[in-house]
């Protein structure tokens, strides 16, 4: 009996041609060994749900036949690796214990020579090529959206079958890349409630924040669990979700409004507290995101703008700034693309104008070419 993990389940395609009487509608399930092996297996889609099997599951095959694990829970995660030491990095990397980051010779070289030190306290990792990479439990993606691609060539060797990946990245786009490298691998997630400054390799900050993470289709397998219990164990904040989606849009909005605003109209978040131009184009970048969400079948509430903003103002310290105008101010390319493009193209799909969306994006380009001259 041979044992295989579900990466991915998806319905033949039959056409415009209805299915002979009697036939039932089959799957492709794609299946992983232990080794890294792969192939697919045609199933019967009514076998799979009285089975209850999903992607993600863990299962063995005999005679062509599946059968659903329920003998042991997945082996608990123990290894873990990182890549992107930016203010995340550090935030969530500090505290996994014997985590290793995923980087180049030149870059630990750096990091060896002048470690990045979090509210005044240097942190010393393990760092790894990523030609020395072995499989690890769990990988976080930390980097930023402009090197995503590398990334994900980078941590290559670090994934085995079980492995789990968790991408913190702005935006809404990371995890459907992530997957497509490595398909089966990807929890949903997101970062929330960070108030992080970053200056070289210096990092200060008031609050740590969380994790919210889940399965893109809302259930709650034993991976989820997993995750849940190792974030438990390294002290790092998390919430389990059944609405990754709608969590993951919800940040958008709120990144796509407060972070494009203080670094098209250079603001910290005591200036976007202020009624005038630079908050009324704020809440227009936020509904279209909200209007965006709805066609896209995500449905943020109407209000959402006003009621998120409203729940977060008072914590805003005056002179802080979020992550777009640090970039800003220290050069680094930003994520607009991750925010502003993003809505820009998934909005002409739907035929919706973003005037918006449409002025920051042009506004932030217009900034990253002037550190050309």
């Amino acid at each position: 009996m041979e044992r295989y993990r579900v990466l991915r389940i998806d319905e033949q395609l039959y056409g415009c041609e209805e299915l002979p009487e009697g036939q039932p509608v089959l799957c492709d399930v794609l299946l992983e060994d232990p080794a890294g092996q792969r192939r697919v297996l045609a199933c019967p889609d009514a076998e799979l749900t009285r089975l209850d099997i999903h992607e993600g599951d863990t299962v063995h095959l005999c005679c062509h036949t599946l059968t659903k694990c329920q003998e042991e829970h997945m082996k608990e995660i123990q290894s873990s690796a990182l890549i992107g030491l930016g203010a995340l990095g550090i935030l969530f990397g500090r505290k996994m214990p014997g985590v290793q980051v995923i980087a180049d010779a030149d870059r630990i070289a750096r990091y060896s020579a002048s470690p990045v030190v979090c509210n005044g306290e240097a942190c010393h990792f393990d760092y790894l090529t990523p030609a020395e990479g072995k499989p690890v439990d769990l990988i976080l993606i930390a980097v930023k959206a402009t090197v995503l691609e590398q990334a994900i060539r980078d941590i290559a060797k670090f994934v085995g079958p079980d492995t789990v990946i968790l991408s913190v990245l702005n935006g809404i786009t990371s995890e459907e890349a992530v997957e497509a490298a490595y398909p089966g691998h990807t929890l949903w997630s997101v970062a929330i409630g960070m108030d992080a400054t970053r200056v070289g390799r210096s990092l200060t900050f008031g609050a740590a924040g969380r994790i919210q993470f889940g399965e893109k289709n809302g259930q709650m397998t034993e991976r989820v669990r997993r995750v849940a219990d190792y974030l438990d164990a390294c002290g790092i904040a998390n919430e389990p979700c059944s609405d990754i989606l709608y969590k993951q849009w919800n940040k958008l909005m709120v990144n796509d409004g407060l972070n494009q605003a203080a670094a098209a109209f250079d603001l910290p978040y005591g200036g976007l507290t202020q009624p005038g131009p630079a908050m009324d184009k704020m809440f227009e970048a936020m509904n279209e995101v909200i209007r965006l969400s709805q066609l896209e079948g995500v449905n943020l509430p109407d209000d959402n703008a006003h009621a998120v903003y409203d729940s977060m103002a008072a914590s805003f310290k005056p002179e802080g700034m979020p992550s777009m105008r640090q970039d800003v101010l220290a050069h680094r390319p930003t994520e607009v693309e991750e925010f502003a493009g993003v809505v820009r193209r998934l909005a002409k799909k739907h035929g919706m104008p973003t005037p918006a969306n449409d002025f920051f994006y042009e506004k932030i380009k217009e900034i990253e070419a002037s550190w050309e001259n």
